[in-house]
C-alpha cells in the first residue's frame, strides 16, 4: 500500500485494517473508527476499531529506527433473541472479523509479522434482548523510522512513515573512468557527467548493468 502523507505506523495500520472490514460479510454491520464506544441496539451487530497502544524498540545507532508493535483493539458486539443465538452470532462475527484481517493482501505486506491475537467474549441479557460482546486485541510488528534530512517533502523534525512502498527491482550500472569517450555526448545518460570534449572520463555511457527481480 501506497501512502501519500507522512503519517505514524499505528495509524496507517489502523486505516488498512478498516479498509479490510469493508467485504460483504459485513454488509448490514455498523463499522466505525474510533466509534464513541455506545452503541443503541438499533445499530447491532457492530464493530469498533481504534488503535490505543504501540511500542517502540530501537534497532540501531544513529537516526531513530525501531521495531514498532501497533496494537488493533475491535469491539464486536450482536443482540439476539437467546443466549445460545448471542453466542452464536459473536463467534461468527470474531471469525469474519480475523478472516478479513488475517488474510488481507493490503494489510499483511506492510507489516513484519502478527505478533499475536487475542479474543474475550461475555454475554449479557437486558430484559428480551441477549448481547454479545468481545474484545479482539491484534498485535501487529512494523518497521518505522524518523529522519530529519533527506526526505522529498518531509519537515526537520517531521516523522517518516516507517512503512515502504514495497521493493519490486533494482539496477546496479556502471560508468567507468577509463577508458572513456572524449567526444561523445549521451542525451539518455543516467550519470551526470562533464560535457564534450573531455580530458578524463566518466564519459555517461552505461557500460555494465546488472537488473535484479526480487521474489514477490
Amino acid at each position: 500500500m501506497m501512502v501519500g502523507e507522512l503519517m505514524l505506523a499505528r495509524r496507517q495500520i489502523r486505516l488498512a485494517a478498516l479498509a479490510a472490514l469493508t467485504g460483504e460479510q459485513f454488509a448490514g454491520v455498523t463499522i466505525d473508527s474510533p466509534g464513541d464506544w455506545s452503541t443503541p441496539p438499533e445499530l447491532l451487530p457492530a464493530i469498533l476499531l481504534r488503535a490505543p497502544d504501540d511500542r517502540k524498540e530501537s534497532i540501531g545507532k544513529g537516526a531513530p529506527q525501531f521495531t514498532s508493535t501497533c496494537t488493533i483493539e475491535i469491539e464486536a458486539r450482536v443482540g439476539e433473541r437467546t443466549g445460545s443465538a448471542a453466542q452464536d452470532a459473536i463467534e461468527a462475527l470474531c471469525l469474519s472479523i480475523e478472516m478479513a484481517l488475517l488474510t488481507n493482501n493490503d494489510l499483511i505486506r506492510i507489516i513484519n509479522q502478527v505478533v499475536s491475537v487475542e479474543s474475550r467474549t461475555e454475554i449479557s441479557s437486558e430484559g428480551r434482548t441477549h448481547f454479545g460482546g468481545a474484545r479482539m486485541l491484534f498485535a501487529f510488528e512494523v518497521p518505522e523510522m524518523f529522519d530529519s534530512y533527506g526526505a522529498p517533502g518531509a519537515l526537520p523534525g517531521q516523522p517518516l512513515t516507517g512503512l515502504p512502498v514495497p521493493l519490486h527491482s533494482f539496477g546496479l550500472h556502471l560508468d567507468a573512468g577509463a577508458p572513456f569517450d572524449a567526444r561523445g555526448n549521451y542525451p539518455d545518460s543516467r550519470f551526470p557527467v562533464a560535457p564534450a570534449p573531455r580530458t578524463a572520463g566518466p564519459d555517461g555511457r552505461d557500460e555494465g548493468a546488472l537488473n535484479i527481480v526480487l521474489p514477490q
